[in-house]
């Protein structure tokens, strides 16, 4: 897949590409924070990763600097979302997870990242889109045409 700097090259993760995801998982799961939250998630995201990178309802891209991983992007295809339930088809494309490493940012590979799960998912006949954005990176899906769309949030 292209994007538009030369020099990065994004392609489809493959379960050999375990330790590089959850590398890079596990660097936005550190940038996220709190310490104690990221303390307790970094020891799950092998197991969590794995059955993603083989399932036919995930797809994790990842751009490469010289062939090495500097971000990734997960698509996840949801079947059951609430949201979508009446429509005639209620599956909807879910952006889970979005990474640049910091030393590339600004160049333009987020937006690459997340055009190729937005493309993944209009190939498989989705529709629709939805994430979760961390409150830092509104204004990057903002620009990206993604709106606020009543959904809210309370950790119980």
């Amino acid at each position: 897949m292209t994007s538009r700097d030369p020099e990065i090259h994004i392609r489809v993760a493959t379960l050999g590409d375990l330790p590089t995801v959850v590398r890079l998982i596990a660097a936005l799961v550190d940038e996220l924070g709190p310490p104690a939250v990221a303390d307790r998630v970094r020891p799950l995201l092998s197991q969590d990763l794995a059955p993603a990178l083989s399932s036919p309802l995930v797809r994790i891209f990842l751009a490469e600097y010289h062939g090495t991983a500097i971000g990734l992007s997960r698509g996840d295809i949801l079947t059951t979302d609430p949201v979508f339930r009446l429509r005639p088809d209620h599956r909807c494309g879910y952006v889970d997870q979005m990474y640049v490493d910091a030393a590339f940012r600004d160049r333009g590979i987020g937006y690459d990242l997340l055009r190729c799960c937005e493309d993944w998912f209009r190939q498989e006949g989705i529709t629709h889109a939805l994430l979760h954005a961390a409150p830092k990176a509104i204004r990057f899906y903002v620009r990206r045409g993604y709106r606020s769309n009543r959904e809210m949030f309370k950790r119980l």
